[in-house]
């Protein structure tokens, strides 16, 4: 059988999703929950790879496994296996051939942080950026060049992309109170570093570092020059992975 899970995890103590072989990553501690439970060796999946710092609201991942009976027993005895800072909170079965990642039709992150005076106990999933001059509204007219349909081969790392870097941004909204800021983005993937480079921009921007004249360049690019700046990764969380299209 294949099965569905959605997760949830604090990322500060981990080196991202995937299995390192020398440091604790969140698939690394959720394939030694499942080697427990089943007495052998079980891998998993996951929809995408967050980065090292980086939480989840909703991440997914699949695996394949003989009939689990109890399901709701089955999700009990995973989480007293797994540590506190992950949780396992759903799983259902799917059709053969199932896959977390390639079947997803998109993703939503948010990306946090604060201004002003630092807060300790929202340090791992808030950037702290202190207090200093920010223009919000070319933030958010940052935050609007990113809409629609682009080529981001310049906001990540990624060598090569079979979809030549182009990627759909669906929705991007931001709120904020009292110096807390959260942006929250739709799309149908996102690469290596992508949201972390866009944010990073954004706040460039907004600390007047960077034009919106460069963004626009940067969305347009005549020759390959990926932006270096990642905005710090406590601030982003997946909340959500889509598998239904998002138009």
């Amino acid at each position: 059988m294949i099965y569905l899970c959605k997760v949830s995890y604090l990322g500060a103590a981990y080196y991202g999703f995937e299995r390192q072989k020398t440091v604790p990553s969140i698939q690394g501690k959720i394939e030694d929950a499942l080697k427990v439970l089943f007495q052998k060796e079980t891998l998993i999946h996951g929809a995408g790879r967050t980065d090292a710092g980086v939480s989840a609201k909703g991440q997914t991942f699949s695996f394949e496994s003989k009939e689990i009976e109890d399901e709701k027993q089955f999700l009990y005895a995973l989480n007293r296996t797994l540590p506190s800072d992950i949780s396992v909170l759903s799983i259902e079965k799917k059709e053969p051939g199932f896959d977390a990642r390639h079947k997803a039709t998109g993703k939503r992150y948010s990306y946090s942080f604060r201004l002003g005076e630092k807060r300790p106990l929202e340090s791992f999933l808030v950037a702290q950026f202190g207090t200093r001059a920010f223009d919000e509204e070319n933030f958010a007219e940052t935050l609007k060049l990113y809409k629609g349909i682009h080529d981001f081969r310049d906001f990540t790392s990624k060598a090569t992309d079979k979809d030549a870097f182009v990627r759909d941004i669906s929705s991007i909204t931001l709120t904020s109170h009292d110096g807390l800021y959260r942006v929250d983005v739709v799309g149908n993937g996102f690469m290596t570093y992508q949201v972390r480079i866009m944010m990073g921009v954004a706040l460039k921007v907004g600390f007047g570092k960077m034009t919106l004249r460069e963004v626009k360049e940067a969305l347009k690019p005549k020759e390959r020059k990926i932006i270096s700046y990642k905005a710090p990764a406590e601030g982003l969380t997946l909340e959500e992975v889509y598998y239904a299209p998002l138009h």
